[in-house]
Parts: structure tokens; sequence; C-alpha cells
């Protein structure tokens, strides 16, 4: 705005400076509106540096994720530069690395990277939509859209995985627990000496059949009400359609829409149905691979075949 004159100490006029307008602190990813708005132009955290307020598609923890910290939900990356304490969760829509290790907490990512190593203390869990990657899993329950990638050990762990197991580090030790796989698990030894209960599987998605599984359920109970709802049609449209009272002839109007809407969906879930199969189809053919040992206590089921390890 203009500057107002003034007055000095003999009473004479001093002119006002002209003022300088603020320039607005648009920094990256973020837009002005109105000339008066500063609008986020993508989903992200804020960051305000050398005046300037940005966007960043990222979170960084500088240390542990604690009671420090609380919970973390983002719908970016995440970098977690110390350890995820036991209790405690990370949520992004994006990818989440962990520099240090993850002891009972959880953890949900697109892709999931702990550079130290996962022990669950069976509690708390691991999921990524495509990969997980790690030093070591140790009493914990791990669930990957496609890979999971182990340099040294899985020990007593419920791991899954849509495509591949992939445990071919220094030790390359899969023992105890269940490790299931779409395609393949590769590893140097699986089971121990003292015949540990290791159970291997594959050439079936996990996620695929759990999915199945619930659409068995779903389509049972779907067809049930559409049973019922076919019956009470009959029964109403056998009725004399003139003498019908009022509530009646909108229960027979409510009916008819639900029948159209339970037998789409009766049609949508078989469709589903079929794609999973035709899948579960094509995975039968899965694989595993040691290079090394493997010990009796071992389960190997391939599709739909077993056979328990008896001997080294």
């Amino acid at each position: 705005v203009p500057g107002v004159p003034g007055t000095d100490v003999l009473g004479m006029q001093v002119n006002g400076k002209p003022g300088k307008d603020i320039p607005f602190p648009i920094g990256k990813n973020v837009s002005l509106v109105e000339n008066t708005k500063l609008i986020a132009a993508i989903s992200g955290q804020i960051i305000i540096s050398n005046n300037r307020i940005s966007i960043t598609p990222m979170i960084e923890i500088k240390g542990d994720v604690d009671l420090s910290t609380g919970n973390i939900e983002f719908v970016g990356n995440v970098i977690v530069r110390g350890n995820i304490q036991a209790g405690f969760s990370v949520k992004a829509e994006g990818n989440v690395e962990v520099h240090g290790a993850v002891s009972g907490g959880i953890v949900e990512g697109r892709t999931v990277i702990i550079k130290m190593g996962v022990q669950g203390m069976y509690r708390g869990y691991i999921k990524a939509k495509e990969n997980v990657v790690a030093k070591f899993i140790e009493n914990s329950t791990v669930h990957a859209g496609e890979d999971v990638i182990v340099s040294d050990v899985i020990l007593h762990s419920r791991i899954s995985a849509g495509r591949k197991i992939l445990v071919e580090g220094r030790k390359g030790l899969i023992a105890g627990g269940q490790v299931t796989a779409g395609e393949e698990i590769r590893a140097k030894v699986i089971g121990t000496q003292l015949a540990v209960a290791t159970d291997l599987e594959v050439g079936v998605n996990p996620m695929l059949r759990e999915e199945y599984q619930n659409l068995r359920k779903e389509i049972k109970k779907t067809e049930e009400t559409l049973d019922q709802t076919q019956k009470s049609l009959t029964l109403l449209r056998g009725m004399n359609q003139k003498d019908l009272p009022p509530d009646k002839r909108e229960m027979l109007l409510k009916l008819t829409k639900a029948q159209f809407q339970l037998a789409g969906q009766v049609e949508a879930v078989k469709n589903r149905l079929t794609e999973i199969e035709l899948a579960f189809e094509e995975m039968r053919y899965g694989r595993i691979r040691v290079s090394d040992n493997v010990f009796p206590g071992v389960k190997v089921v391939v599709g739909t075949q077993v056979k328990p390890i008896r001997e080294p």
C-alpha cells in the first residue's frame, strides 16, 4: 500500500515511502491461485525452506519410528533412517525404505526395502503391492504381490509372494514356517539337521487363492439371496395385480430391481472366478530350486503334488 506522510520533530512533513510487495513463497509443486492462495499441486509433505513453501512426494524420518514420531501414514514415499520399533506402523502408497531393522512393527507400501532385516516377534507384518527386499526375516509375516528377495535367511516365518521368493545370499537358508510363491522358490539350504518343520509351496498365488476362497463364499450367499428374491417375486406375480395393495406393489418393484442387481453380481463374480481358475492353471508348473541341501522335516508342495522329505 502507499505510505502515509508523517511529521518530524520540527513539524516538517515527511513523505511516506511506497510499500514493497512481499513475493509469494512459491517453491516446488506449489501453484498460486487468485494472487492470494498457495495450492499444493501434488499430494505430499509441506516443506518450508529458504522462505519458500514446497510440497515433496517423500517424507523422511531422521531417526526411529517410535513414540517420538508416532505411526506414519503417507501418500508418497517414506524413508526411515533408523528402525521401526515394536507396535509402530509405517503405511505408504509409495515405496518404504528402512535403513535399520523392523522389530515387531507394521510396514505397508508399494515396494518395501529393509536394509537390515525383519524381527517380527510374532506380531506385526510386512505387506507390499510389489516387492519386499530384506537382509533377513525372522518370526515374521510377509506378503508381496510380486517378489520377496532376502540376502541371508528366512527363519520361522510365514512368507507369501505372487511370483518368486529368492534367498541366495551368503547363507541362503529357509528354515521353519511356511513359504508360498506363485512361480518359484530359490535357496541354498532348506530346513536344518534338527528336522525343523518347513513347508514350501509353489504353483499357487496366495493372494489369488484367498480372493478365490472369499469369492466362493460371496457367490454362495448372493445365489441364496437371489433364490429367495425370485421365490418372493413368483408369489407376488401369482396374485391378482389389480387387487395388490400399495405396500405389496412397492415390494414387487423393489424385489424386481434387486433381482437384476443380484443377477449382475453373480455374473461378475463367476467371471472373476473363471479368470482366477485360468491363472491357477498357468501357475501349476511352479519350481523349487535348491543349490545345496534339503533336510528332513521339509514338505514340498508343487501345485497339487505333495512330497515330505525323509532323507537329507
